[in-house]
């Protein structure tokens, strides 16, 4: 992907593996990079860094990419509370920063406005540019201002779990591996979340 503009070369990887460009991937990354005043973070290999998300958007991917954070090693936990806060806590030294998105798009309002021409088919040639040029210089304030976006402080946490490898069966009723700790006994079967509906 090749991108127009003066970028940090981590930050253009975190745009190859997202697939776009766009100021919630630098929200992620600025999140990483104003932690790492308060701890050292680095690409975790297995488990010894996790990072609890409280938002499912795009900011996520940057710290999957920075950290090697992911769901499928166990080190990524997502809590559905739609905050843009990022929890990173180092199993090594047992010591946990929270970073809380502080300051919105200053420019929120007139982007509003120009989304709304764009989605509505009115937009002119001059409207479509201008958004551009907004979300451009808001993504590129993020990343070279990670700190004055961002309130972290370090704070107490117990470790969370580890990943959880589990027994799967078939569900009785549709056939389907699942975890055994997810499943549901009804009447006597084992069955899957889906099927119990």
């Amino acid at each position: 992907m090749n991108l127009a503009g003066d970028y940090p070369y981590d930050f253009k990887k975190c745009v190859e593996f997202h697939g776009h460009l766009c100021p919630g991937l630098a929200i992620g990354y600025s999140a990483v990079k104003a932690a790492e005043g308060l701890m050292k973070t680095k690409a975790s290999e297995d488990e010894e860094l996790v990072c609890l998300v409280e938002n499912n958007s795009c900011a996520v991917d940057a710290v999957q990419v920075l950290l090697g954070c992911t769901f499928g090693k166990g080190n990524l936990i997502f809590r559905d509370w739609g905050k843009q806060v990022f929890t990173f806590f180092d199993r090594n030294s047992g010591r946990a920063v929270r970073a809380s998105f502080k300051q919105s798009n200053p420019a929120r309002e007139a982007q509003r406005e120009l989304r709304e021409k764009i989605d509505s088919g009115t937009a002119t040639e001059e409207d479509k540019k201008q958004f551009r040029k907004l979300r451009e210089d808001y993504t590129k304030s993020l990343i070279s201002e990670p700190a004055s976006y961002f309130d972290v402080k370090e704070i107490k946490m117990d470790p969370p779990p580890l990943a959880q490898i589990a027994d799967t069966l078939p569900c009785e009723i549709c056939g389907e591996q699942t975890m055994v700790s997810r499943m549901v006994q009804r009447e006597g079967s084992m069955i899957c979340k889906d099927c119990a509906k």
